[in-house]
């Protein structure tokens, strides 16, 4: 099959690519060509050399002339889409994809449910949506919300083939989010974790791996044509827990200091590094239902223990002996509870 990956040079685009090469597909990869295939962690950076089959296409995807003709090169039977951003990159996928399309997948967010409104644990896909009308400082899901509603107008209208992946929390080698190496960074250091709030709200988490598995799923069943997948571990975990099982992983004791995340509004704690801040949700619960995926698809995640020890491995090789981590704002909070 003829494959057009959209993004698809780091993380869970990476796994993607690679396993698509292993399926035998014919792989074209999409991207701005400014990163010159370079994956770029917080320790170290490394030249990241595509499968030799896979060829490379640049172009700007907000340039509706690049979009057109990268589009119309090849006679794609399917799009894989890692980067989307809002119904304007929607917009010239419908405007300019080829005939011969028998899927577009793309790249949601467990981000676009309506919390306030969820009614049920785990989180099913026909679950409340929030608002597309949302302004904010932070658009991101707002953005994908109103991406979605394009989609499943186009499929409801034209029968474009669509499918929807909304992963929860992502992570494994090559995370560019700051995330759980915030946390080995910290327990491999000795450092204690500041968390905000209790740690006893329930979280979800998803290897990169298996959103790769999930979005290279769709190519082998027309079922999922027209519909929405959740990507999930299949479990959640409190923030407590996470940290324990980190932890015992890594063979060294975590310290938890858990704290008013109230504190946070004082103007002298406000940072806008977002590598600083914890980095997960810690006032409401995120756990998403894998039931659709596993019976339409027969998706069955990673155990999270073992895609947390081959994530680990993979840190353990790339650090760099030079970072130190930054707990500047830990300090800053340290002292507000102190109160020194």
């Amino acid at each position: 099959m003829e494959i057009l990956v959209i993004g698809g040079s780091r993380f869970s685009g990476k796994n993607l690519v690679e396993l698509l090469v292993k399926k035998e597909h014919n792989v074209t990869v999409l991207n701005r060509g400014k990163s010159e295939q370079v994956i770029t962690s917080f320790y170290k950076t490394e030249k990241y050399d595509y499968p030799k089959k896979v060829e490379i296409i640049h172009a700007d995807r907000t340039n509706n002339d690049q979009i057109s003709k990268a589009l119309r090169s090849k006679k794609f039977s399917a799009i894989i889409d890692t980067c989307v951003f809002n119904e304007k990159n929607i917009q010239a996928i419908l405007d300019f994809a080829p005939k011969e399309l028998t899927n577009y997948i793309m790249v949601s967010t467990a981000s676009v449910y309506d919390e306030e409104k969820l009614r049920y644990y785990p989180v099913s896909e026909d679950e409340p949506l929030g608002s597309e009308a949302e302004e904010g400082p932070l658009p991101y899901s707002r953005d994908k919300r109103r991406a979605e509603s394009l989609l499943k107008k186009s499929f409801q209208e034209n029968n474009f083939p669509v499918t929807i992946i909304r992963p929860t929390y992502i992570y494994g080698p090559y995370n560019p989010m700051y995330r759980e190496f915030y946390f080995y960074d910290r327990i491999m250091d000795q450092k204690p974790i500041y968390m905000p709030g209790h740690g006893d709200i329930l979280t979800d988490f998803v290897y990169s791996k298996d959103v790769a598995w999930l979005l290279a799923a769709p190519l082998e069943n027309k079922k999922a044509v027209g519909r929405i997948y959740n990507a999930t571990g299949g479990v959640a975990t409190t923030l407590n827990n996470y940290v324990k099982i980190l932890s015992e992983i890594i063979g060294k004791e975590a310290e938890i200091i858990h704290y008013d995340p109230e504190i946070l509004k004082k103007e002298e704690l406000k940072f806008d590094d977002w590598k600083l801040m914890f980095p997960f949700m810690y006032d409401s619960h995120l756990i998403l239902s894998k039931e659709n995926a596993r019976v339409d698809l027969g998706y069955q995640p990673t155990p999270f223990e073992k895609g947390q020890k081959e994530t680990f491995e993979w840190y353990k090789k790339v650090k760099n002996p030079e970072w130190k981590g930054d707990y500047t704002l830990d300090m800053k909070i340290a002292k507000e509870i102190s109160g020194k």
